[in-house]
């Protein structure tokens, strides 16, 4: 009877322990595209340096879309 619990409280924990990996998984793949999206920014708004004066505050403007409003702007766009 023991040995049948102790089974039972070991799977429960794998499923504990399954569902905190997919959370944190999807946090992680969450935080890592809009690191990635920021850096890319980044350095979209340093090749604007490159720019004639009067071109450099359109190249600059158009880098300034936050991470939230380009991710509505795609899911709009993709119907999601």
């Amino acid at each position: 009877m023991k040995f049948t619990n102790m089974a039972l409280w070991i799977d429960q924990i794998q499923r504990h322990h399954r569902w905190f990996l997919l959370c944190f998984g999807l946090a992680l793949v969450a935080c890592t595209s809009q690191g990635a999206y920021e850096g890319l920014q980044s350095g979209h708004r340093s090749s604007c340096l490159e720019y004639p004066e009067s071109e450099f505050q359109n190249c600059v403007d158009e880098s300034k879309t936050s991470y939230q409003e380009y991710q509505r702007q795609r899911d709009e766009i993709l119907g999601d």
